[in-house]
Parts: structure tokens; C-alpha cells; sequence
């Protein structure tokens, strides 16, 4: 920005308003550096509107995450990582946990592992969860934060790995914000490890449960998502031609 260079924001005006978040401060930072933002829905360009950020600014172009889900599709459904793991189609719970206010508290650290292990304990279906080495660090600094046995404690995987996993989990519990934006797409259930989200969106179409940390918020949540019937994604995670828009948007500001 200082050296004259123009700055486009892609993913503009996404707000959780949770100032524990260390994202949150970034992105109103970015935003309002920006020359071009680029948010993927009409709330968050109103985000920006509220912000001060003037609406000739501002381009709402649809979320790209499906366009590069259909793209990577044949690679993600050629992953044998289901069967390396040996899991069945949605007969199993998929997990992450990496966020920052989640993490690097351990009573509530230890909260999550409680409810994981209180969630094999009532579905005994298999557990996977895909660790964040920042993740691993602080469990590694309790030595009382064991989980079950049946539960795979496994290092990140692949995007196409990870992929095929979400979408033939039964549920995914996640403090990701793509995982709730590519797990409404794949039709599964979710539950987001968090007391706030940026994606609001998912909560309104119903493929989405906010549950915070306590267990029996979370074994809630799990109960209320899988027994919904499946719903469509939100409109603005349908768009499949995110791609030529931001181009002819960039290509419009060009010298």
C-alpha cells in the first residue's frame, strides 16, 4: 500500500465481532487498507457500508469455494484415505481444532476433549480428528487430556484428503470457518467449536450448529443438525464463477 501498489480484498466485510479472535483485528485492518474489497455476500458488503467504506469500493462476488471444490472434485473422490482409515460412509465423526481462543486456554482446551470423548462414548461410531500442531503442542502440555481409544488422533492431511473425509463424514465438529462453508456445500452436518462465526449464513440454512465449549452444548448440537433434513448452501456458496469476475474486476483497475 505504502509503495503505490493496489490492494484487492477477497473475503471483505467477514465480521465475527469477537476481538479474541486474532483474524478479527486483521481483517478490519486489511479492510480498511483496501483500495478494492471484494466481499462474497451482500451482509458483509453491508459490513463494510456500516464501516464507512464507500460502496464504490465495494464488489460482492460470491464465495469461490465451489468453484475450486468442483474443480478438485475428481481428485478429492480418488482419495483412498477412507479406506487407508478404514471408515465407512457417513459412520463416523470428523474433527479440528486450531483456533487461537480455543487452543491456548487449557480448561477450555480441555473442555473439547471432554465432549469428544463423551461424543464416542454415546455414537461409538469412529473419531478422527486431524490435528494442528499448535494444537498437539498444548495437549502435550497436560498430561491429563487423554481421549478414547477409538478416537484417531492423526496429523493435518492433504486438501483432498481432508476433503473426502467432510464430505462422507456423519458430522464434522470444527472451528474452521472453510469447513462450514465446504461442509454446507457437501450437505453435512456441522458443528463449530466457537461461541461466535463469520459465517452466519450457515446458521440460517440449518447445516450449521454454534455451540461453544461446554460438552452438553455441543452433544446438543450434534443431536439438532443430524436430525434436520439436508439443505441447500447458501446462495452465495453457489456462484461457480467467482474466478472470471475477480479477474475482470482486477483487470478493470489495471493502469
Amino acid at each position: 500500500k505504502r509503495m503505490g501498489v493496489r490492494v484487492f480484498h477477497m473475503e471483505a466485510g467477514n465480521r465475527c465481532y469477537d476481538d479474541r479472535v486474532p483474524e478479527e483485528n486483521n481483517r478490519r485492518i486489511i479492510d480498511s487498507q483496501s483500495d478494492v474489497l471484494l466481499p462474497y455476500s451482500e451482509r458483509s458488503r453491508l459490513n463494510l457500508i456500516r464501516e464507512g467504506i464507500p460502496g464504490e469500493r465495494i464488489y460482492v462476488t460470491g464465495n469461490p469455494i465451489k468453484e475450486v471444490l468442483d474443480h478438485f472434485m475428481p481428485q478429492i473422490d480418488k482419495s483412498d484415505i477412507m479406506q487407508e482409515l478404514g471408515l465407512e460412509k457417513g459412520k463416523f465423526f470428523l474433527m479440528t481444532l486450531h483456533r487461537a481462543e480455543n487452543v491456548d486456554f487449557k480448561d477450555r482446551l480441555a473442555k473439547f476433549v471432554k465432549a469428544f470423548n463423551r461424543i464416542y462414548d454415546k455414537y461409538k461410531m469412529p473419531m478422527v480428528w486431524s490435528v494442528h500442531p499448535h494444537t498437539r503442542r498444548e495437549l502435550s502440555k497436560n498430561s491429563k487430556l487423554k481421549v478414547r481409544k477409538g478416537i484417531k488422533v492423526l496429523e493435518p492431511m492433504g486438501f483432498f484428503e481432508f476433503n473426502n473425509l467432510q464430505k462422507n463424514a456423519f458430522c464434522v465438529l470444527s472451528d474452521s470457518g472453510t469447513a462450514q462453508e465446504e461442509c454446507s456445500i457437501f450437505g453435512v452436518p456441522t458443528v463449530t467449536l466457537r461461541d461466535t462465526t463469520e459465517r452466519p449464513e450457515t446458521l440460517e440454512a440449518g447445516s450449521n450448529f454454534l455451540s461453544g465449549c461446554e460438552p452438553a452444548s455441543i452433544l446438543k448440537g450434534i443431536e439438532v443438525v443430524t436430525s434436520l433434513p439436508p439443505r441447500e448452501a447458501p446462495e452465495e456458496y453457489l456462484v461457480d464463477n467467482v474466478s472470471d469476475k475477480v479477474v475482470k474486476i482486477v483487470v478493470s483497475f489495471w493502469p
